[in-house]
Parts: structure tokens; C-alpha cells; sequence
């Protein structure tokens, strides 16, 4: 093989390592996604620290006061803490506003158990739980039921009677309440006001004192009104208030 020759193949071959790189680097220009970018600048953050001319390319549009860029990194972090005060702010408001609900209705609950306590017969019990209860707590309708056939001859417009079990088989297990996002309201629950209700909260009140087992509704007409997992202190206090209102003229009227 001539010398000439010998140069010619290593040129070849010069070359053919060159094209190969060439091609390896196109590759990884392919493959290379906007996520890995993003990925790396995660993990490797004081690189646009550490490469100012980066943040220039990247907002070609800034304008800077001498020739020679200087990327002002204090413009982002301001703008980045700007962003993060306006979202506490609104985050504070939000709750601001919701213990303000909160503690409204907490008051208007308080003032329905006053009511409740001091009703003078089962007329003034009535009026309360059917009129102002609903009212109060942003509801269509409130009931208190039974599982009797033997009620008061007086407290038909306030007490409904039960089959045995409806209890049972409303609230399962050993849970007291139940949340009912979206249903029908049942008659022997509601009465009348049972096609309004399409979702609600029910509370198991317990036999004893001269009581049957019972149940204590609120209804809303709005499906999803009531949610899972939404609390039910209040609406439970205000069952056995109910309960305990409903129980003092109970023995005298039987």
C-alpha cells in the first residue's frame, strides 16, 4: 500500500469519526425535550445564576442600560415573591370569610337551642323547627321522626312516626349521622316537604328518658348540598336539643 494511500485511509477514516459525531449529536439534539431542560434547570439552579447571558437569550425583548448585559436577578425574585403574597393574601381573605360564616351560623344555632328549650308547647316547637330552624341554617327543611305509632295526639305538625329499623337502616353500623349528598326526600321523613329535599343530613337520636329511637333530619333542595365528610356538630347539637325539647311535653301529652 502506497503512502498516499495509507493517508487517504486514515483521512477516510478522520472523516467517517467526524460524520459519526455529527450524526450522534443530531441525536441528541432529537432527543432532547423541553421537560429535560426544565428537569435539569431544577436540579441545577445557579446555572442561570452562574450564566446571566442565559436569561438575555431567553427575554431577548428586556432592555438594559449599557451594552454590556447584566440580567437584574432581584426583578425575578421580586416578581416570584410578588406572586406568592398576592396568593397568601387571597388564601387569608378565604378564610377570614369562612370563620365569619362559621361563626354566624354557630350564633344562629345557638339562638335556635335557646328556642327550643323555652318553646312553651309543642305549637311553639312547631314553629321553630319548621319556620325559623330552615331559615337559620340555610336549609328547605327540618324534621324530627320516630319509630312510634305512639305519639302525643298533639304533635302530629311536629313529629313523624317510623317504621321499627328505618333508623337501622338509614344510618348503618355504629355511626350516629349520615350525609346524604343527593336523594329524594322521603315522605314518612319530610311530610310534605319531602319534594324539595334532594339532599341531606340525618342524625340517629338514641332511645331512652322515656323516648323511642329517632332520627333528625335537614334537608336542602339543592343535590350536593351536603357533602362526605362534612362536619355535623351543629346540625347533631341541634338534634339533641331537639330531642330534649320534644321530650318534655312527650310524657305529659301521652
Amino acid at each position: 500500500m502506497t503512502h498516499d494511500q495509507k493517508r487517504g485511509r486514515g483521512k477516510g477514516t478522520m472523516v467517517d469519526h467526524v460524520k459519526a459525531g455529527a450524526k450522534a449529536d443530531a441525536g441528541l439534539k432529537s432527543d432532547l425535550r423541553e421537560a429535560d431542560v426544565i428537569s435539569y434547570l431544577r436540579r441545577n439552579p445557579r446555572v442561570l445564576l452562574n450564566n446571566p447571558d442565559l436569561l438575555a437569550a431567553i427575554a431577548p425583548d428586556t432592555r438594559f442600560e449599557t451594552e454590556t448585559v447584566v440580567v437584574d436577578m432581584q426583578r425575578f425574585v421580586v416578581e416570584r415573591l410578588r406572586r406568592q403574597v398576592d396568593d397568601l393574601k387571597s388564601s387569608g381573605d378565604r378564610l377570614v370569610n369562612t370563620m365569619r360564616a362559621n361563626m354566624s351560623l354557630v350564633e344562629r344555632t345557638m339562638e335556635c337551642a335557646l328556642g327550643l328549650v323555652y318553646a312553651r308547647d309543642f305549637t311553639e316547637l312547631a314553629q321553630i323547627l319548621h319556620d325559623d330552624l330552615p331559615v337559620h341554617l340555610g336549609v328547605d327543611a327540618v324534621a324530627i321522626a320516630f319509630e312510634s305509632e305512639n305519639l302525643p295526639g298533639d304533635a302530629g305538625h311536629i313529629i313523624r312516626s317510623l317504621p321499627r329499623g328505618t333508623v337501622d337502616a338509614l344510618i348503618a353500623g355504629e355511626a350516629t349521622t349520615c350525609i346524604r349528598p343527593e336523594i329524594e326526600g322521603e315522605v314518612m321523613i319530610y311530610g310534605g316537604a319531602a319534594g324539595l329535599v334532594r339532599s341531606d343530613a340525618l342524625v340517629a337520636l338514641p332511645e331512652g328518658e322515656g323516648l323511642p329511637i329517632g332520627l333528625f333530619a335537614v334537608g336542602c333542595r339543592n343535590p350536593g348540598h351536603f357533602e362526605d365528610g362534612q362536619g355535623t356538630e351543629l346540625i347533631a347539637f341541634l338534634a339533641h336539643v331537639t330531642r330534649y325539647a320534644v321530650g318534655r311535653w312527650w310524657t305529659l301529652k301521652l
